[in-house]
Order: C-alpha cells, then structure tokens, then sequence
C-alpha cells in the first residue's frame, strides 16, 4: 500500500468513527487563508466564505431549503478597502501592528498638528479655559488614560471621545493588545488608537490616508443545510456557528479570525459530514446553520428567526459553537442557568467520559447567534472553550496558532449528549 493509498484509508477510518481533527483543520486553513481576507466585507471575503461551506454542505449530501443552500439579507457595514496609513512625524505605523481605526472611523488624508490632553489639567478652571480656548479644526487631540487611575480623570478622558473641541480626530495612546471590531455607521471623525511605544510627547505631527467606506444594503447570507431524520423529520436539532469575521483594514492587515470562529465554523462542517454518513444518520432532523453578519451585531441570526425556513417551535434544542480552538481549561456553557436539564446532561456525560477539565455555568448573555433564538423561546445554548490562545479580534488569530487542542474531545463529548438527548 503506498502513501497516498495509506492516507486516504486513514482519513477513511476518522470519517466512520466519528471526528475528525484533520478535516476540521484543513477547513480552518482555508478559511483563514489571505484569499478569503478575514470573512469580511473587503476583497468579497464573506461571499467567498459562503460559496465554500455551501459546497461543503453540497459535497456530503445535505439538504437545503433552497438550491444553494443560502438565505440572503442586506446589511450596512463601514470597511476599509483602499489605503490606511498613518505616519507620526514621518516615522510609518503598521496597521493591526502599531495601530487601529475605530470601526466607525471615515475616510481622512492630510497632516495634522498632535495636541496632547495632559489629565493634570482636569479641575483647574484656568488652565481649561485655556486649553479649551485652542482652535482644534486641524489637529488629532491626543488622550493618554494610560497609568491613570483616578476616577474623575478617566471620566473626563471619555468624554473626550465625544469630541468637544471639534479637533479634526482623536488619537487614543493605549498600551495592551488590539480588540478590533465592525460597525453598521460611519461617524463624522476619526478615533485612531495608537500603541503607547509608538508615540511621545515630542510627536508634532500625524499624517493619514485611510480610504472608508459605507456599504449600504449589502448583500450577505445564512448558509443552511440539513440531514433529514428517520423517525421524526419534522423535528430539528440545531447546531450553528457564525462563518464572518472582521476583514482587513487597509491592503495588509488581515484579521483572520481562527479561533473565532473558523473554528466552530469547521466543527459544524465536521459534524454535518458525520450525520450525513448513513451509519449515523439521526433520527430526529439536524440543521447546520452557518451564520452570517454576526460581528454586525448577531443579524444572520436575527433576520432567521424572523424568516424561519420552519416554525421555530420545531426546535427540540440550538447548540451554538463560537471560539472553539482550544479547551485546555475546559468549555463554557451561556445559558446553562436556564436550562439546567441541559446543562447537568453535559456535566455528566462529561463526568462519565472524562473528556475536558470542566463545564463552567453561565447565565444568558447576548454575545452570540444563541441569543435571537432563546429570546423566541428556543432551548438554546452556546458552548465557547477556555485556555490556550489569547488571540482574539485581531491579526494574532490565525490557523497556525490555532491548537485544537481539544478538539476531539468537545466533538465527542456533543455527539454523545445527541445519543442521549430526548
């Protein structure tokens, strides 16, 4: 038997038995690829993730509700596919590296006088009246929170961000990791977020060419497919993820977006691909959601529940998987609180098997595509896991620091809570 012979038979073997980490990591690969540039709204990145789980749904025999397994809606998102530079007093910044936009930011080139905000003014009416009096129209105010601790400071410094001085944008120095996120509006100026060792208060000068741009009525999808069950087709069990992330600001920061969430994105695939195997067909019907938009704020999610292909009261159960690359100190189950049934039937299959250190409780919270559905009165759970990779919303998370470390495990551990779920 040669190698690729030996190969296919083992992938083969995986395939019956049950997961697959091989499987889940190639389609991790593929969706954090530079083709695909971060799922987002950029380089048609979010279509492309699209088209990809379709065909995969397609490849293993799924059903759709419709032909191409997608349920289409329209969005408003700000992205930025054109240039984003920032030099500070010619001295070049890296985008995703050394600095940010905030999500709303609009488009602005020019060069600007830097004023710094020094908090040590705040409550001395003299010096305010001063400062306040400056003409902002062609400078970036500078807000330094960083080291700062009392509180009627930090106050001020907020307010700051509101802008009252009319500056032409705001740079905020800060000195921790890049959380990036998305924004449906544009707002009237720029907030630029600069690393703390990249600037000082000998900088005089910004410079910036940052292309923005507000898609209205963009186009995205749901991607939805399902195995029929064999004794009670009109039930569903329902396992999603969401497929978007946040793209790429400017030509070269890609936000790759592995751990969330190509990652559940691949755990549903995989587990598409073993129901669809006719030695584990189920017997009440399985819907894999792939979501769309949900770093938009949860729409794909929304807009299904409020166009269901079925009456959601078909719903026996919704497992949501978001963030699901690691789980070295176990998974975290949102809505555990509200359904305890759920809950202890996980602990003690997990209890039983052995498979990861734990189960945390966690009530309801609004951070994931179970949200729209337990609001409509579904059993809905989010199932997230802990340790490992801290990389999260920027150009850090990307399939080679992803582990799956736990992969199997939280595989199996939802696959034996299905053979016992009634």
């Amino acid at each position: 038997m040669n190698y690729a012979t030996l190969l296919l038979f083992t992938l083969f073997c995986l395939n019956v038995q049950g997961q697959n980490k091989v499987f889940a990591k190639e389609i991790v690969k593929t969706l954090t690829s530079e083709e695909y540039a971060g799922r987002g709204y950029v380089k048609n990145g979010h279509n492309k993730a699209a088209n990809f789980i379709a065909e995969k749904f397609k490849e293993l025999g799924l059903e759709g509700f419709d032909s191409d397994f997608k349920q289409e809606f329209q969005i408003d998102v700000n992205t930025f596919n054109g240039n984003s530079d920032i030099l500070i007093d010619g001295k070049l910044m890296y985008a995703g590296v050394d600095f940010i936009v905030d999500p709303s930011c609009p488009s602005i080139k020019g060069k600007y006088d830097l004023v710094w905000l020094n908090p040590k003014i705040i409550g001395n009416t003299n010096k305010m009246m001063k400062f306040s009096s400056k003409d902002f129209k062609n400078s970036f105010l500078i807000i330094d929170k960083t080291g700062i601790t009392d509180s009627t400071q930090l106050n001020f410094l907020n307010e700051m961000l509101y802008n009252p001085f009319k500056a032409k944008g705001i740079v905020v120095v800060q000195n921790k990791k890049f959380t990036w996120g998305i924004s449906k509006r544009q707002h009237n100026y720029p907030i630029i977020y600069i690393q703390k060792n990249r600037i000082s208060f000998s900088n005089k000068k910004i410079e910036l060419n940052i292309d923005a741009t507000l898609k209205q009525g963009e186009i995205t999808q749901n991607v939805l497919g399902y195995v029929k069950g064999t004794e009670k087709p009109d039930s569903f069990i329902v396992f999603s993820a969401h497929y978007d992330h946040i793209g790429m600001l400017g030509s070269d920061a890609i936000f790759p977006g592995a751990n969330d969430n190509a990652s559940g994105t691949s755990l549903i695939i995989d587990l598409a691909r073993h129901y669809s195997l006719p030695e584990n067909k189920p017997k009440t019907s399985i819907l894999f959601i792939a979501f769309g938009a949900e770093e938009v704020g949860l729409l794909g999610s929304k807009f299904y529940v409020e166009k269901p292909y079925f009456p959601l009261e078909k719903i026996l159960v919704q497992i949501n998987t978001d963030i699901m690359g690691t789980g070295d100190d176990g998974i975290t189950m949102v809505n555990a609180t509200k359904n305890p049934g759920i809950y202890e039937k996980f602990k003690k299959i997990n209890e039983e098997k052995h498979y990861l250190k734990k189960i945390k409780k966690r009530g309801q919270a609004a951070n994931s595509d179970h949200h729209p559905f337990d609001k409509k009165g579904v059993n809905a759970i989010f199932l997230y896991t802990m340790g490992g990779s801290k990389a999260y919303h920027d150009i850090y998370d990307t399939g080679e620091n992803l582990t799956l470390s736990k992969y199997n495990e939280v595989f199996q551990l939802i696959t034996d809570f299905i053979a016992e779920y009634k």
